[in-house]
């Protein structure tokens, strides 16, 4: 290879690594772009938005779709570095909404761009659906999550394995969890639980779910 051709062949190399240098420092806003880590419905049309960094806003507005494309009015109740709050309004329960949030980006970003999600809104008669349940050995409590937000009226929860009752009382609650204390239950058996008085958020029936949970 002569000295000429070693020449071209670096500047050509040169070229190359400032083009993928280029392309890279362009995608870069796109991907470090602010996301979102969940949405949270809590009742009434009102739904919050966790990111998974901390954010800054400018002009903020929520723009809503329905799975058919319909659009719906939304205000923001409140932001925050790490979530924001928004309504919907005239929202049609048992439906699935399509959200995208305009003027945001994380903390550290130059530009500001959009975030985007969807939340499932149950309809009037729908149970909340059953998360999980953590078991406390220690303390002797399990800690039953729901989503969306719940509401209660009264309620009782019994937790049973072949024809045995563990619970002993609700010993708190908040909106999408409550914790009880129970007897010595065995780590990874699996227990059946029934809660009654409890219902979505904003709805008007109370229901009694049932499942199972392993202890562990």
């Amino acid at each position: 290879m002569t000295k000429a051709n070693r020449k071209n062949k670096f500047r050509t190399m040169i070229c190359m690594i400032m083009i993928m240098m280029w392309v890279m420092a362009t995608a870069l806003p796109a991907m470090a772009a602010a996301k979102v880590q969940e949405a949270q419905y809590q009742g009434y049309g009102k739904v919050e938005v966790d990111f998974t960094s901390n954010v800054k806003y400018q002009n903020a507005k929520v723009t809503v779709k329905d799975s058919k494309g319909v659009k719906y009015a939304a205000v923001i109740n409140r932001k925050d570095s790490d979530d924001l709050t928004f309504t919907i309004k005239k929202f049609k329960k048992g439906m699935t909404y399509y959200f995208t949030i305009h003027g945001i980006k994380r903390s550290y970003e130059k530009n500001f761009g959009t975030a985007s999600g969807k939340i499932w809104v149950p309809g009037a008669l729908q149970a909340p659906r059953f998360k999980k349940a953590e078991y406390d050995s220690e303390d002797l409590e399990v800690e039953f999550d729901f989503y969306p937000y719940i509401e209660y009226k009264n309620p009782k929860i019994t937790i049973t394995y072949g024809g045995k009752n563990y619970a002993v009382r609700i010993i708190d609650r908040d909106n999408d969890n409550f914790t009880v204390k129970v007897r010595k239950l065995t780590r990874g058996r699996k227990y059946n639980f029934k809660i009654s008085g409890i219902r979505v958020k904003g709805n008007t029936t109370y229901t009694t779910e049932k499942g199972v949970f392993t202890a562990r």
